[in-house]
């Protein structure tokens, strides 16, 4: 029996797999507190996109988005997803309108590991996403511009100003697939983000109190 409730604990505590490869790493996003047309507080800045003129997306309004990185035989990826909310802004602190948005968009091409995250260099058509209106179901594809670095996710507290490693992440994205940005204004990532401990972490930790316990007994 011990056996078997140490071998269990101990294929928890690897990697978990996915279609997407290994997991190596998840992060719990948030609203970054200094983009630049807070408030509202936003994630996600769409000018032109959602409406004419400056628009944002709260990723803390439903605190379901996550960031997972995936390593697939040494390829690396990036998927965002979860759900968004917000608008066309109407320049008083809130929205013309506003809706909930599921989002998911998968960086798969050229990510690689750099000052303790990771960078996404230059634009591919891989790299793209979907941004659901849960409201009507009609469905925005999202792509990746900007040079040479397309996105960042690294602990450099970007923006923060805390004197801290804290975890930022911020890219550009456009609606045209070869990457160009005909829109004007601004469309970009802006989060923090809070690592999720794995879960095969948190089986050896209950392991290790199970084992403890069985010895002071």
């Amino acid at each position: 029996m011990k056996t078997a409730l140490i071998g269990a604990a101990l294929s928890a505590a690897t990697l978990s797999a996915s279609a997407g490869g290994l997991v190596i790493a998840e992060y719990q996003l948030g609203d970054h507190p200094n983009g630049n047309l807070n408030p509202p507080p936003y994630g996600l800045r769409l000018d032109n996109i959602l409406g004419a003129g400056a628009s944002t997306l709260s990723i803390d309004h439903h605190n379901d988005t996550v960031l997972t990185v995936y390593d697939d035989n040494g390829t690396l990826s990036i998927n965002i997803s979860g759900t968004l909310y917000g608008g066309q802004l109407d320049g008083m602190g809130g929205y013309v309108s506003a809706a909930s948005y599921a989002v998911d968009f998968t960086y798969s091409a050229s990510v690689v590991a750099s000052g303790g995250g990771w960078i996404v260099n230059g634009i591919d058509a891989a790299n793209s996403g979907t941004l659901t209106n849960l409201d009507d179901n009609s469905v925005i594809t999202l792509y990746t511009t900007g040079t040479p670095e397309t996105f960042l996710f690294l602990p450099d507290d970007h923006r923060l100003h805390t004197d801290a490693n804290d975890w930022v992440g911020r890219g550009w994205i456009t609606d045209q697939t070869n990457g160009s940005d005909p829109l004007g204004g601004t469309r970009d990532w802006l989060f923090t983000a809070t690592e999720i401990p794995a879960p095969g972490a948190l089986a050896l930790f209950g392991l290790g109190g199970l084992v403890a316990g069985r010895r002071r007994r």
